[in-house]
């Protein structure tokens, strides 16, 4: 899957500023902290993790989410500032201190995200004092927001930006996104971190409704490794500078058209997520259908994805079915042999609880040789459908995580 990251020529969300720096926390030679001002008070919403683990900034951020306001963003990476106690806390604290000072807002109005090596003691005070100096170089060109999408990234090995705007009652709209996210991602975002800002003025309580249904679809519906980590954030920003009335209902047709490009935005940056999964070379859609409800085909495509036998397969353009056929019955106990139907891309695999009489192994292994792959199956006990998205798993996955904190 490519993307093309250059932002289109028109207008980016106005009413903030960016500001990236180096402060030393882990990394060299590049930038390691962002920073975020609205120049008026932004509307926000945000989805967190589910993990019972969460990190210092995750309980901040989820306990002043209801304000519903927001003033800045900032994000450090190289440390994820979790399993780290009051320290963790202090150093939260601190960061909200300093940024409320130097731009007089409240506290809770400071949202802050950290990512990187879990269990390690973030030594704040390279962040508090940098942002003196990062007041001197804000901007909200082309170029800030590429390095704003470059300096949250850990083992990520390309940025992940998106552009698009659209419209609400004539009136142009922008969203853009921003994202991280590399290795430990699987269901409820894990360590991913997503920006999603539109100049838009929509409500906060219908921003989280529309933030809430798009990560069901996107963020919440990838998986690179089923590893949940503790930092998981989405938070999404209305700047409220475009020009169009207050939107309070995420029902109104009005928005449609908004609703289906935040879609776009949040599935692209996900998909950006899986394909630049650690060492991936492949991006696998699993659709699963004839499901008795939507749970359950997600589910059962999970399974599928999360298996690291069907992974190694397509990493090694193996058609190995037999691994999709056995994470189907580990997840799917309703079903049975017989009315399976699995295909990988249009070839078709089963029928009848055997091997489709027209299944051609040379076939299938060629289009395994490609860098999209689709594995779709039919349990044939209902109607309803999930798909998910993952990577295959190769060598460099190991050597990335083995060499991870060396």
């Amino acid at each position: 899957m490519t993307y093309d990251l250059r932002l289109a020529t028109c207008d980016y969300p106005k009413g903030l500023k960016i500001a990236t720096t180096n402060c030393g926390i882990k990394y060299k030679n590049r930038d390691d902290l962002l920073l975020i001002i609205f120049e008026n008070e932004a509307n926000v919403a945000g989805v967190f993790t589910s993990s019972s683990m969460p990190a210092a900034p995750v309980t901040w951020c989820k306990k002043n989410i209801a304000t519903g306001t927001a003033k800045a963003l900032i994000v450090n990476a190289g440390n994820a500032n979790a399993f780290t106690g009051k320290d963790g806390e202090n150093a939260v604290l601190a960061t909200a201190e300093k940024v409320a000072k130097e731009f007089g807002c409240k506290e809770e109005q400071v949202f802050i995200s950290s990512t990187g090596v879990i269990g390690e003691t973030l030594k704040v005070e390279l962040i508090t004092a940098a942002i003196p100096q990062m007041i001197k170089s804000f901007s909200s060109d082309e170029t800030a927001w590429d390095k704003a999408s470059r300096a949250i990234m850990t083992t990520d090995t390309k940025p992940k930006l998106i552009k698009k705007t659209c419209e609400i009652s004539g009136k142009k709209v922008s969203i853009i996104g921003f994202a991280k996210g590399s290795g430990m991602i699987a269901p409820n975002m894990a360590t991913m971190l997503g920006y999603i800002f539109t100049d838009a003025n929509i409500s906060s309580t219908t921003l989280q409704i529309l933030l809430k249904e798009v990560t069901e679809k996107s963020f919440n519906a990838i998986t690179v490794d089923s590893d949940q980590s503790t930092n998981d954030t989405v938070l999404f920003f209305a700047t409220k500078t475009a020009g169009n009335h207050p939107i309070t209902d995420s029902s109104s047709k009005e928005i449609s058209d908004f609703k289906q490009t935040l879609h776009e935005v949040a599935l692209g940056l996900a998909k950006m997520i899986v394909v630049d999964g650690e060492g991936a070379k492949k991006l696998i859609e699993i659709e699963i259908e004839g499901a008795t409800n939507e749970i359950q085909a997600k589910e059962v495509a999970f399974s599928i994805a999360n298996s690291p036998l069907v992974k190694t397969a397509i990493a090694g353009a193996d058609p190995n079915w037999g691994r999709i056929v056995m994470a189907v019955g580990k997840s799917c106990k309703e079903t049975s042999p017989e009315k399976i139907i699995v295909k990988i891309g249009d070839h078709p695999l089963t029928k009848n609880g055997a091997k489709h009489p027209d299944y051609v192994e040379k076939l299938v292994h060629e289009y395994l040789k490609n860098s999209e792959v689709k594995i779709s199956v039919n349990l044939g006990i209902g109607a309803c459908r999930a798909v998910v998205w993952t990577c295959d798993l190769n060598e460099e996955y190991i050597k990335i995580n083995k060499d991870y904190r060396s």
